[in-house]
């Protein structure tokens, strides 16, 4: 399991390897910690390190970096296959 610097890291990486400035800014520029943050705080590290993978994978993808909304519903995937329950106050919950 990778720390939230880890996975912030990784996408960053993955963000110079497959963008250019042109399709988006770098990850810093989004709330990606506060979604790993606040997905640790559901479910733990493994949830981290799923959303990690799923955005590393749509990036590969679409050679563009999620939005806040895609981020937010990967969240609530990740939430729902699992059984996790997300409070109105949560971040995924907007």
């Amino acid at each position: 399991m990778a720390s939230v610097d880890t996975h912030l890291r990784e996408l960053a990486a993955l963000a110079d390897e497959k963008l250019d400035e042109r399709t988006g800014s770098a990850p810093e520029d989004h709330e990606y910690r506060e979604a790993f943050e606040a997905m640790r705080a559901l479910g733990g590290e493994s949830a981290v390190d799923r959303l990690a993978e799923d955005l590393k994978r749509s990036v590969r993808k679409s050679e563009t970096l999620p939005q806040e909304q895609s981020v937010r519903s990967l969240g609530r995937d990740i939430c729902d296959e699992n059984g996790i329950s997300i409070p109105a106050d949560s971040w995924f919950a907007r």
